[in-house]
């Protein structure tokens, strides 16, 4: 009866203030230093200067820390930024009888964690069985490969593929992953409406996995007005035997190309070579063969070849 009277007088205002107190104080006591047990979310970067590549880069070490209060309690409740280590200031241990795992060397952990996380005094790590799994690791040059799709204007060509500069980097990574590697492949990029000379700088796609020494590439490209040549050409045969006759119908194709308009005055029979490759044909039991072009100018493509095919008959000489 008596806590209901003294409620009927307070103000619901003093309750308010009550809670608002009671929080700046809170407020107040986490801006003091402290120190406890936190745990530490940890990612290990690998980079150029390490031998080994980590395989979970990712990890929580507990240890005993001073600092801020506030900045104790985001650890606590994993809502602070993971501390980013490098590989290379971490000193490795190898663990007996295995090749890929590694013992941690507390000392060279608790000066690395001391510089990712400068907010915090790293005093002790409390974890006993500090281990990594770690891969053999290469770096190898590999070539620049194009993803830049062009679309010329009308009547215009490319000249040949997109270079690059530099037109390779240094990858650095896995051995195993390594080995599926044909190349680094630059960013896709569409140009539409494409001519003239195209310049400028594309970002590298680094695989899942990797380090590359350069972040992007210096590219350029010609795109020509271009029109289209016809040339009647002989078909030759390539590494004829000695002591073997050949005969080939028809004796000569139409060879339709798409050239830069500068060079059309420049393309000639001689230049081009239309051949069949004696050792194929010996092979294809319908007795043709498809005839290929050789000694092809750059920028030149070919649009057709009639026939395609071609039939070939050889004889032994005595």
């Amino acid at each position: 009866m008596k806590l209901n009277r003294i409620t009927h007088y307070i103000k619901p205002s003093f309750w308010i203030f009550l809670v608002i107190s009671a929080l700046l104080w809170y407020i107040t006591q986490l801006g003091y230093r402290y120190t406890t047990e936190i745990p530490l979310s940890v990612e290990v970067t690998n980079d150029f200067s390490s031998r080994l590549w980590i395989d979970q880069p990712r990890t929580t070490i507990h240890c005993r820390a001073e600092g801020v209060g506030s900045k104790l309690l985001a650890h606590k409740l994993h809502l602070a930024d993971r501390l980013v280590i490098p590989m290379s200031q971490l000193t490795l241990v190898p663990v007996p009888e295995s090749d890929e795992l590694f013992r941690i060397d507390k000392t060279s952990l608790t000066g690395a964690l001391a510089a990712s996380g400068k907010e915090l005094r790293i005093l002790e790590i409390l974890d006993t069985a500090l281990t990594i799994r770690v891969s053999p690791v290469e770096t190898r040059r590999m070539a620049i490969l194009s993803r830049i799709d062009i679309l010329p204007a009308r009547q215009h060509m490319p000249i040949g593929q997109p270079r690059f500069r530099p037109d390779s980097v240094d990858v650095r990574g896995p051995r195993s992953l390594l080995d599926s590697l044909s190349g680094i492949y630059t960013r896709p990029r569409r140009i539409s409406d494409a001519q003239g000379t195209l310049s400028g700088h594309i970002e590298l796609t680094p695989p899942a996995g990797t380090l590359l020494s350069e972040r992007q590439t210096d590219y350029r490209i010609d795109i020509v007005p271009y029109t289209q040549h016809t040339l009647d050409l002989p078909v030759r045969i390539q590494h004829l035997e000695k002591q073997t006759q050949a005969i080939v119908i028809p004796e000569r194709v139409r060879v339709t190309l798409n050239v830069p308009l500068r060079d059309y005055e420049r393309i000639r029979e001689e230049q081009l070579h239309a051949y069949v490759d004696y050792r194929d044909a010996l092979h294809q039991p319908s007795g043709r063969s498809e005839v290929r072009i050789d000694s092809l100018p750059l920028g030149t493509e070919i649009l057709r070849i009639e026939p395609q095919d071609v039939e070939t008959f050889f004889t032994r000489r005595p």
